[in-house]
C-alpha cells in the first residue's frame, strides 16, 4: 500500500505562490501603549471582555511552549524557589539552553520508523530528487523526507522537553517561510528543518540569515538557483528586504535612493525599488548543483562514451562565476563590490548590513512580541527586545539574550487573553494535555490518517504557499471553517485508538484523571468536570459551562430512547465502560469538550 498517495492532491494542482502581503497591514494607526512596564507581581492585563485567568505556570506554558502537561507542570514546581515567580524564572532560564535538556525519549521516537532524519544535503539530492544515472524516483520516494519532517514536528511538539526551541523553530519557519509542496522541495526539507532553521532558532540571526539564502530548498521556492546576470530574479532579493529584514513598513516606493532619510548615523531608514533591483543583481550566480539544465548534460556523453556518474549533480550549494554580476551594487545608499579573490563578498557584506540593521532589529522584535505576547504588543518592550538584537548582532546566542529579555518582561508574564491558539497550537496543546502517544511512524497508514486528517485545520506544518509566512493575529483564525476543522480532529484523536493493539486508545486520559483524583470515591460527576476544566484552562469553570458539562458526565443511557440523569456528587466508577452508563467512554467525550471552549483558545 502507497500510504503517501495524494488522496486530496491529483496531480496539477499545485498551488502557486502568491504576492508577499506586508506583516504590517492594518497596523498603520497604532494605539500608543505606556511604555513604563508593570511590576512582575501585578495581575495579568486581559482586554476586551473578563475572562478567567490560569496560574503563572499555565500562562507560560501556553506561551511559550505548546501547553501545559503534567510532566512540565511538575517539573517546575520542583524547581527552586519562594515562589511561583521564582520557580517559573527559572524554567525559563532552563528553557533558555535547550542544549543542557535531556531529550532522549523524543529522540527515540524519532528513530521509530523514520529512514531520512540523518542522510547528508547530497543524499537528499541523489536519493530523492535525482539519482544519478536518471533513475526513476516513486513519488513515495521523492516525497519522503517532507512527509518525515512534518510528522517529527508533532513528535517534537507533543513530547520534546525544549518547548521553547520548539516554538521557535516554528517561529523561524514561519519567518523565513518555504511551502513544502512546492517543486522539489519535499525531497529536501529534513536538510532546510534540521541544518538550516533548527541550529540558529536561538542562535545568531545572520547566520541563519546566510544558510537560508544558501539553502535550495529557498532557492527552488523563490527561484534564486536560475538568477543570472542576463535576467536577474527579484523574488527573493524582494522577500529579503521586504519579509525578513527591514520589512514592508520601511518600503519608500519608487523614491529615488538619495531621498530616503537617514538615522544620525548614516543609515537609510528603509529601501526602495531600486535596491530589489541591485539586491536581485548581487544574488545572481548563488545557486545549488542541479538547478540547471546544464548540470544535467553529463547524461549524454559522446557516443560510445559511458555515463559518468561521479558528474551527477549534488544538491549543494554552488556559486556560479559566469551568472554572477561582478559590477558594483548600490544597495539603500551603500555601494557593495565584488572581490574576486572572494566571490561571495558582496552578498555576505550586504546580509551583514542588513543583520546590523535597526530596522531589522524593530522588525523582528515586533513579531517576537506580536508571536508571544499579542497581536498589538507593547511598544516599550518590542523596544528593549530590538535593543539587545541590535547590540547583540554578531553574537552567536543574539536570539537568546534577546528572547530573555522577552519572556521575563512583565508584558510576557503578566499578560493573557490578547493572543488564541492557532489550529496547529490548539491540537498540539490539546494532545499534550491528554499525554497523547501516537508514535507517527511514517511506515504506519495511521501516521497518513493523522497527516490528511490536519490539512484542512488551515495550519499544516509548512503549508501556507506564500512566502510572508502563516499568520499571527486573533482575526485570521477565527472562521468557522478552520475552527470546526481543528476541533472535529481534537475530538478524532482524543477518541482515537489502536486497531492494531487491542483498541487502546492513544491517550491516557483515565490514568491522568486516576492520578488526579487518587481516591475513586472522590470521581464523581462535579469534580470529574472541575478537574479537567481547570487542568486544560488553567481555572475552574463558570457555572453555566460546569452545570452544562457535569450534567452529561451523570447521564446513564437507561433505553434506546431515554437518558437519565444521576446524582451529580455520586461516585462514577471511570473504567467501566458498558451499558447503561459508557462512564470511560463519556469522559473522553467531556475532556474533548473542554477542547471546544473558548477559554481553551486563550494564549
Amino acid at each position: 500500500m502507497n500510504i503517501f498517495r495524494k488522496k486530496f492532491h491529483p496531480a496539477g494542482s499545485v498551488k502557486t505562490i502568491n504576492k508577499s502581503v506586508s506583516p504590517f497591514k492594518n497596523h498603520n494607526n497604532k494605539q500608543k501603549i505606556n511604555k513604563s512596564g508593570q511590576d512582575l507581581s501585578s495581575i495579568p492585563i486581559i482586554q476586551g471582555g473578563s475572562i478567567g485567568t490560569p496560574t503563572l505556570a499555565h500562562r507560560v506554558l501556553s506561551k511559550m511552549a505548546f501547553g501545559p502537561n503534567r510532566a512540565d507542570v511538575s517539573h517546575i514546581e520542583s524547581l527552586p524557589g519562594a515562589s511561583e515567580m521564582d520557580r517559573v524564572l527559572a524554567y525559563i532560564d532552563e528553557q533558555l539552553e535547550p542544549q543542557n535538556i535531556n531529550d532522549a525519549a523524543t529522540e527515540t521516537m524519532l528513530n521509530n520508523g523514520f529512514q531520512t532524519l540523518n542522510k547528508t544535503q547530497q543524499e537528499f539530492f541523489q536519493e530523492h530528487v535525482h539519482i544519478p544515472g536518471d533513475e526513476e524516483i516513486p513519488w513515495e520516494v521523492h516525497i519522503r523526507p517532507g512527509r518525515e519532517t512534518s510528522y517529527a514536528v508533532f513528535i517534537r511538539a507533543i513530547n520534546s522537553k525544549r518547548q521553547l526551541l520548539e516554538t521557535m523553530a516554528d517561529f523561524w519557519h514561519n519567518h523565513f517561510n518555504v511551502y513544502l509542496e512546492g517543486d522539489n522541495i519535499q525531497p529536501m526539507f529534513v536538510h532546510y528543518d534540521r541544518d538550516v532553521i533548527r541550529p540558529e532558532a536561538l542562535g545568531n540571526f545572520r547566520n541563519m540569515m546566510y544558510a537560508v539564502t544558501r539553502s535550495n530548498c529557498m532557492m527552488s521556492y523563490l527561484g534564486n538557483g536560475v538568477n543570472e546576470q542576463s535576467a536577474p530574479n527579484e523574488n527573493f532579493a524582494r522577500e529579503l528586504l521586504e519579509l525578513h529584514t527591514i520589512s514592508a513598513k520601511n518600503y519608500y516606493g519608487h523614491m529615488p535612493w538619495q531621498d530616503v532619510p537617514t538615522d544620525n548615523e548614516g543609515r537609510r531608514l528603509g529601501y526602495v525599488e531600486a535596491d530589489v533591483l541591485e539586491l536581485s543583481r548581487a544574488l545572481t550566480g548563488w545557486s545549488f548543483d542541479g538547478a540547471s539544465w546544464r548540470d544535467y548534460q553529463y547524461l549524454y556523453p559522446d557516443p560510445g562514451d559511458p555515463i559518468d556518474l561521479t558528474q551527477a549533480p549534488t544538491g549543494l550549494f554552488m556559486f556560479r562565476p559566469d551568472w554572477h554580476d561582478e559590477g558594483v551594487k548600490r544597495v539603500m545608499g551603500t555601494d557593495f563590490h565584488f572581490d574576486s579573490n572572494n566571490p561571495e563578498k558582496d552578498v555576505n557584506d550586504i546580509l551583514d548590513m542588513l543583520a546590523e540593521h535597526p530596522a531589522t532589529a524593530q522588525f523582528l522584535a515586533y513579531k517576537l512580541c506580536r508571536r508571544f505576547i499579542a497581536d498589538e504588543p507593547p511598544q516599550g518592550v518590542v523596544d528593549q527586545v530590538a535593543s539587545s538584537l541590535h547590540q547583540n548582532w554578531q553574537a552567536s546566542d543574539q536570539i537568546r539574550q534577546a528572547m530573555e529579555v522577552l519572556l521575563k518582561s512583565a508584558a510576557f508574564l503578566n499578560t493573557w487573553g490578547e493572543k488564541v491558539k492557532r489550529p496547529f497550537e490548539k491540537t498540539i496543546a490539546a494532545m499534550r494535555q491528554i499525554e497523547y502517544s501516537f508514535p507517527f511512524n511514517p511506515n504506519e497508514e495511521y501516521s497518513n490518517w493523522h497527516y490528511w486528517g490536519f490539512q484542512s485545520s488551515g495550519q499544516p506544518p509548512f503549508g501556507w504557499t506564500s512566502p510572508n509566512g502563516y499568520p499571527d493575529t486573533k482575526s485570521h483564525w477565527l472562521g468557522a471553517s478552520s475552527m470546526m476543522s481543528t476541533w472535529k480532529y481534537i475530538q478524532w484523536t482524543s477518541r482515537f485508538r489502536d486497531g492494531n493493539n487491542n483498541d487502546v486508545p492513544f491517550n491516557n486520559i483515565l490514568a491522568i484523571t486516576a492520578e488526579g483524583i487518587p481516591n475513586a470515591n472522590d470521581r464523581t460527576a462535579n469534580n470529574l468536570v472541575n478537574f479537567w476544566y481547570e487542568k486544560i484552562c488553567g481555572h475552574p469553570p463558570d457555572s453555566n459551562t460546569q452545570d452544562k458539562l457535569a450534567k452529561f458526565m451523570s447521564y446513564m443511557d437507561v433505553s434506546l430512547t431515554a437518558l437519565v440523569e444521576t446524582d451529580r456528587n455520586t461516585a462514577i466508577d471511570i473504567f467501566h465502560n458498558d451499558w447503561p452508563s459508557y462512564n470511560s467512554e463519556r469522559l473522553t467525550a467531556v475532556v474533548s469538550t473542554v477542547f471546544l471552549t473558548a477559554e481553551f483558545s486563550y494564549r
